[in-house]
């Protein structure tokens, strides 16, 4: 697999254009460069399937709306996620519990376990 192209097709399934890219580096920031200078850098190729992880797992492709693409891996099999900006609700709820629970895997299940059968 070139990892350009796996980029590219990425990049155009997010609904963005390579003129939307902020930045290619490092997912806390440090690193980075613009995309002009990522075209030469991303194009080569790797083995996208089952055994090693062969791209960098902190490697993201950042866009000017804040929404990114994120490495993902299983087993050695890689692709890229898009992750869309984040948006802040008009409200919120509050919450006190933040530990996981054998039945609850996210912090409303851990909060609002009763919450759709107390209706």
């Amino acid at each position: 697999m070139n990892l350009l192209d796996e980029t590219k097709s990425a990049i155009s399934r997010s609904k963005h254009s390579t003129d939307e890219v902020r930045f290619v580096g490092s997912r806390d920031g440090k690193l980075g460069i613009p995309w002009s200078q990522a075209e030469k850098v991303l194009d080569i190729d790797y083995d996208e399937y089952y055994g090693c992880q062969e791209i960098a797992p902190d490697l993201v492709v950042v866009f000017t709306d804040g929404g990114f693409l994120r490495r993902e891996e299983y087993d050695g099999n890689e692709w890229w996620e898009y992750e869309p900006p984040f948006r802040v609700p008009e409200t919120q709820k509050p919450f006190r519990l933040v530990k996981l629970t054998y039945s609850a895997d996210s912090l409303e299940d851990i909060n609002y376990p009763m919450e759709a059968t107390e209706e």
